[in-house]
């Protein structure tokens, strides 16, 4: 094999197997039964709500 043969199979291949990853990471991250644990996360570094009940961020 010769180095331009390499280099031609290294950048197709490369480009499908990183579409292809792109493609399978996007599905998962967008899945509906994941939506708990996103939110979950979301809510994980908000500050506790310790205002007193009828102050201004009730």
């Amino acid at each position: 094999m010769t180095h331009d043969t390499l280099v031609y199979l290294a950048k197709t291949f490369g480009l499908f197997w990183m579409m292809a990853f792109f493609v399978i990471v996007a599905a998962i991250a967008y899945l509906p039964s994941r939506k708990a644990g996103y939110e979950r996360a979301a809510r994980s570094i908000l500050a506790p709500d310790t205002s007193p009940k009828g102050g201004p961020r009730s």
